[in-house]
């Protein structure tokens, strides 16, 4: 396994930072599009890809705010200025094409899911209503609530994971999740007693190491399920 840096393309050849995180071995391997929270490409996910890819995925994280504010921080002001300036349906462009570029990639067995923290939730569940993702998994993920009247073009496996003390989270926002997703046995939408915003990320406050384990293991289930 190993992780390295790259440039990225969009359908109009523009270039951006990234990274990429390979399983060992030549034999082809599922992919994961990784959407970072608000702090972007930092040692965080970059670790985190590189877990997934010991898990035997093929893992792209993109560095989505290349076109605003590029690159990682970890200044929260910096952080939250680029999030709201964030274009959602230019970013759901550049994500489309790194879907298309990784079914691509010759290491990758044509099956791609999306995966989201905080921010990046949102486009998880975005990513498999309107870009055709195999699989998605959010952690933390905000404002997917806003977005349920695409519940129905969702038919893959998903994986969705809220903190009951989340303060950014509405606990009504869940369970409207919850209740869209009712009745889907590739479904699951669970709030975890005892875990506020950021339980997924270790390096951040609010870091839940149970409960990042259980929603974890959930997600590689669902991804496995592709």
């Amino acid at each position: 396994m190993a992780g390295k840096d790259v440039k990225f393309s969009t359908r109009n050849n523009e270039s951006y930072d990234g990274y990429i995180s390979a399983p060992e071995g030549s034999a082809k391997a599922p992919g994961i599009l990784l959407i970072t929270a608000i702090f972007g490409t930092d040692d965080e996910m970059r670790e985190a890809a590189d877990a997934y890819a010991k898990d035997g995925f093929l893992v792209y994280v993109p560095d989505v705010f290349w076109r605003t504010i590029p690159g990682p921080t970890a200044d929260f002001l910096t952080a939250f200025k680029r999030y709201e300036s964030f274009d959602r349906d230019q970013g759901l462009k550049d994500m489309e094409d790194l879907l298309e570029a990784m079914r691509a990639d010759p290491r990758c067995n044509g099956k791609v899911a999306m995966l989201g923290f905080c921010f990046g939730g949102l486009y998880a569940y975005l990513g498999a209503a309107r870009l055709g993702a195999d699989a998605a998994g959010s952690y933390h993920g905000t404002m997917i609530g806003d977005y349920l009247g695409e519940v129905d073009k969702v038919k893959v496996p998903v994986s969705f994971h809220y903190g009951k003390d989340d303060p950014i989270v509405p606990l009504a926002e869940v369970a409207a999740v919850q209740k869209a997703f009712a009745g889907r046995a590739n479904a699951e939408v669970t709030l975890h007693e005892g875990a506020t915003h950021n339980f997924s990320m270790a390096k951040k406050d609010g870091y839940h190491p149970e409960v990042a384990k259980k929603s974890r293991d959930a997600v590689l289930k669902a991804f496995r399920a592709m």
